[in-house]
């Protein structure tokens, strides 16, 4: 989790219980393969040229493509990088594991398995002796409850050797009181309440069950309170987008929250894609809005995703996995 202090605002995340992307598309029509380089633009497909809605082929071409891209954007190490956004500088310097394990939970099978595997080694050369993760590789920041659960919840999900007692466990030193669980295992100013996160709490009632760990009662009502409580961004995501699909992804209704019409979307790919996730009906013009607004790879460009008090953070990789997740549920949409 990205750490110093940021301003509310709106923003986060959404999709159906158990249905956080593409985990129920058919593999065999979304799975990464050497023709995905050579697949027609947008402007060649037969959508484009009838003037029609995106049909399940188009968007399961857009997939496979954007699945190519996204493997030839990781790093060496085996990271998918997270950035500074130019025009807002964040406070705290940062690596790739965030967005690496964002990625891995939302788009492991359409990447190669030597990608996942790469992708999971670095994660796991990042996690400390106590078996927690941290925003920072340096060690200046402390634990933080959505690093970790992250990527414990990432690892889970793509079957790697977690022990989910343990990671729950872990998950759960974060849990103040009471409630909620708090972002930062540290004292002092890091311990503050005003530095708890609705995002953060669902991401740590997801990770709970990829472990196969019941989420406790009080742990589900604590984070339905501060969802319910929140509007607008949040003091580490940018878009309450971010909040509607972390709520949706554990089980949490958010009536209230809304996508904008569509044409607040319009060159919004990542926006666009958490309310098509998150929303119980999707933007109507979500597939064309989407679509419309590939670049020339086949993949999306970044947008702002996570924030400290400063600036903000994007990441290219981590677009383009969530679009991916959002043309998944599309391409299931009757």
């Amino acid at each position: 989790m990205n750490p110093a202090p940021a301003n509310a605002g709106a923003g986060s995340l959404l999709g159906q219980p158990h249905e956080p992307g593409i985990d129920s598309a058919n593999p065999g029509d979304v799975t990464f393969n050497e023709r995905s380089r050579n697949l027609a633009p947008a402007h060649e497909s037969a959508m484009a040229t009838s003037g029609a809605a995106p049909s399940a082929i188009d968007l399961r071409g857009a997939i496979a493509a954007a699945a190519g891209v996204l493997a030839e954007s990781q790093e060496a190490g085996g990271g998918f990088p997270l950035l500074p956004v130019a025009a807002r500088p964040p406070g705290s310097a940062t690596d790739s594991l965030f967005s690496t394990a964002t990625v891995l939970a939302l788009a492991a099978p359409v990447l190669p398995a030597e990608c996942v595997s790469r992708a999971a080694a670095y994660i796991l050369g990042r996690r400390d002796g106590r078996g927690l993760w941290a925003w920072a590789a340096d060690g200046s920041l402390p634990p933080d409850a959505d690093d970790t659960a992250c990527c414990l919840g990432a690892l889970a999900r793509i079957g790697a050797a977690v022990d989910g007692r343990r990671g729950a466990r872990l998950l759960r030193k974060f849990w103040r009181w009471g409630g909620p669980f708090r972002t930062w295992l540290a004292r002092g100013a890091w311990n503050a309440r005003d530095r708890d996160d609705p995002v953060v709490n669902c991401n740590v009632l997801w990770a709970l069950g990829e472990l196969g760990a019941p989420v406790r009662g009080a742990e589900r009502r604590s984070a339905s309170r501060m969802v319910a409580a929140h509007r607008g961004p949040t003091r580490y995501y940018c878009s309450e987008a971010s909040v509607a699909w972390a709520a949706a992804r554990v089980g949490i209704a958010t009536p209230w929250m809304r996508p904008p019409p569509d044409p607040a979307l319009v060159g919004r790919p990542l926006e666009c894609a958490l309310w098509s996730l998150a929303a119980p009906a999707p933007p109507a013009g979500a597939a064309t809005l989407l679509l419309d607004v590939r670049e020339a790879d086949g993949g999306w460009r970044a947008e702002p995703w996570v924030q400290d008090s400063l600036g903000a953070w994007e990441s290219r990789p981590a677009t383009i996995a969530f679009v991916i997740a959002a043309l998944s549920r599309l391409a299931q949409a009757p």
